[in-house]
């Protein structure tokens, strides 16, 4: 994979920044969400790293490329722009190759398994994580508003990027992570999904088939039950009318048969 960095120029003062995977977004300096500040900025820039490309997300700070003011750019290795007051360069580097490190023997753990892997120590588990969060987050209406309806939109235009994703919804919706209400719907998606398997082939299809026998049997006997009520009712109406009134429904069956019956 290419070395993606940005050549950042104000004055005298140049400095390179990696980007990040997906998205890399600039912005005022110690804003929230932001991985590459710049003082004095107002509004911000998306960076993409597939295809590579710059966008003018919002603010009154113009995207200039060629002397010309654009909202997004399609961009090379060394295709050059400038944004509030800064002259970037974008660089296609080739790969870094770092040296792989034989892994530490594993030691106790069920069967030989070695230690568990933590948020701080596996890159791998910390991106699994954040992409479930941010999921959840949004799921559970925690999420920020605008945020989320970004990356809806994204979806829809089909850029997606998992990660940046999560970067920006944990960026701007971190706090809630500690809000009861996404704790509770983890524990539920959490079973549901242990039991995932337990619900698929011969074995889940056989516990729908009793669950759908039990529900008809059910309905079954509720009708027969609000059945019998209304009869009950019919009966001591008619009970009542004949007490109190003197009448019958003899007389009414006696002149249908008498209607229907020939000579």
């Amino acid at each position: 994979m290419l070395n993606l960095k940005l050549e950042l120029k104000r004055g005298s003062k140049s400095q390179q920044v990696s980007l990040q995977a997906g998205l890399t977004r600039i912005g005022p300096k110690g804003a929230r969400g932001i991985d590459v500040g710049i003082e004095g900025a107002e509004g911000e820039l998306h960076v993409w790293d597939s295809p590579p490309k710059v966008v003018r997300v919002q603010g009154d700070d113009a995207l200039v490329i060629g002397g010309e003011s654009v909202e997004e750019a399609v961009l090379e290795n060394g295709s050059e722009f400038a944004w509030s007051g800064v002259k970037f360069k974008f660089l296609e580097l080739p790969p870094v190759l770092e040296e792989i490190e034989e892994p530490a023997a594993a030691s106790g753990g069920a069967g030989g398994g070695g230690a568990r892997p933590t948020l701080s120590d596996d890159p791998a588990v910390q991106r699994a994580w954040e992409r479930v969060a941010a999921g959840l987050l949004v799921e559970s209406g925690l999420a920020d508003k605008k945020t989320a309806k970004r990356w809806q939109a994204a979806v829809v235009q089909r850029e997606w990027d998992a990660d940046a994703c999560a970067r920006e919804i944990l960026g701007a919706s971190g706090a809630e992570l500690a809000n009861p209400k996404l704790l509770e719907r983890a524990g539920m998606l959490e079973r549901d999904l242990v039991m995932a398997s337990f619900q698929r082939g011969i074995r889940g299809a056989s516990r729908r088939a009793r669950g759908a026998a039990k529900n008809g049997m059910a309905f079954f006997i509720a009708n027969v039950v609000a059945i019998g009520v209304y009869s009950a009712i019919i009966l001591a109406l008619l009970i009542l009318a004949r007490v109190n009134y003197d009448w019958s429904l003899d007389g009414i069956i006696d002149r249908m048969v008498d209607a229907v019956t020939p000579g």
